[in-house]
């Protein structure tokens, strides 16, 4: 007969065992509801995710390398300020000095990125057809701003003390610059110093195994030349103060933020001797010579204001837009570096035909904003 103490123990061991059944159910219960949770949330962002992937996403990355921060700024609802590259580049405008006279004529002083080689794919053959205005290429290869310069008289060119012949003869020349720099003319091309002058006869300059030699043009008097005689390049004689002058040198120079002011005071030299107010300077293009363009282009801008082209942010941006080019996979990372991208470039430092025709609008359009040219309507 079970006697009340083993009751008692039974009576305990259920108890016992059905509490720990209804734990094990709540548990259950509890594993249960959070798996069906997880399991929803988890639904949902598969749904989402399958919805995301048949959205056609744009290239971001080779939107943002077209487009600059200030237009990645902008706001259409907002007027958009004077001056940022929108306005500047594809924007109306209103010239700041109203054109009145006759066309001017345009003078473009430079180095292999202004010479021409077939007379029709150069800057300043495109800036022809566009302006109407007689267009001078002084573009000489390889040169620096010095070089250029004294073929335009900022850089003063003199001649040791000689006698020009009254015949035709040949006679050596001796050309030193006012600091003793050497003289380079004719080394990589005339560039406009033929026909030339001294003491105001007018000959013909030529280098013959590395020495100069002069010939006068006519037969005349006999003349002693004095040291230190100016020797003159025709586009020196030939040069008006009502032409309009473009700059785009320093290239060959491969400045810096130190440099740079050398080709400052060598570019203010050229405007001070052609006697012109109309000008336009173009910035440097070429970071792969430059490790500092950033800030040169920016010391250029500061030095000539509104006279001044940054060519290069232009192309960066809305190069390959305007001349109608998709973006290839190399022109992603010349953009990415800094590099004008080589859908515009024949090589590594020089254009091809749709850079220098974007280049030759950005010019005329600088002429027309500053009122040196008539703006059509």
């Amino acid at each position: 007969m079970i006697q009340f103490r083993d009751m008692k123990k039974i009576f305990f061991t259920y108890l016992f065992f059905i509490m720990a059944f209804s734990c094990f159910i709540a548990l259950r219960l509890y594993a249960g509801e959070k798996e069906d949770i997880n399991g929803a949330v988890a639904a949902d962002n598969s749904e989402s995710g399958d919805a995301d992937a048949d959205v056609e996403m744009p290239d971001v990355a080779a939107e943002d390398a077209l487009v600059s921060d200030d237009e990645a700024d902008y706001e259409p609802d907002e007027p958009m300020e004077a001056g940022i590259i929108n306005d500047e580049w594809h924007g109306d405008f209103s010239p700041v000095t109203k054109f009145t006279g006759s066309k001017p004529r345009i003078v473009c002083w430079g180095d292999s990125l202004t010479a021409s080689y077939d007379e029709k794919s150069a800057y300043p053959d495109f800036l022809r057809k566009i302006s109407g205005c007689e267009v001078i290429n002084y573009g000489v290869e390889n040169e620096n701003t010095e070089m250029i310069a004294m073929r335009e008289g900022g850089v003063r060119v003199n001649v040791k003390s000689t006698v020009i012949p009254a015949d035709r003869q040949m006679i050596p020349l001796f050309l030193y610059a006012d600091d003793d720099s050497p003289v380079f003319f004719l080394e990589y091309g005339e560039g406009g110093v033929n026909p030339c002058s001294i003491c105001g006869i007018e000959g013909r300059l030529e280098k013959l195994n590395g020495s100069f030699y002069f010939t006068r043009s006519t037969q005349g008097e006999r003349v002693a030349v004095p040291e230190g005689t100016q020797f003159k390049t025709f586009a020196m004689n030939d040069c008006s103060k009502d032409d309009v002058l473009v700059i785009f040198a320093g290239t060959n120079d491969m400045p810096d933020s130190d440099s740079v002011y050398d080709i400052i005071e060598l570019m203010r030299a050229m405007l001070s001797e052609s006697g012109c107010d109309k000008y336009v300077v173009i910035g440097m293009t070429c970071a792969g010579k430059m490790k500092e363009i950033d800030t040169v282009n920016e010391i250029l801008a500061n030095e000539f204001g509104e006279h001044f082209i940054d060519i290069r942010t232009y192309l960066l941006n809305y190069g390959l837009e305007d001349a109608g080019l998709n973006l290839t996979d190399g022109d992603k990372s010349d953009i990415q570096n800094g590099e004008i991208p080589r859908s515009l470039r024949r090589d590594y430092v020089h254009g091809n035909a749709q850079f220098y025709k974007l280049l030759a609008q950005q010019v005329y359009r600088k002429m027309q904003y500053l009122g040196y040219v008539p703006k059509e309507d």
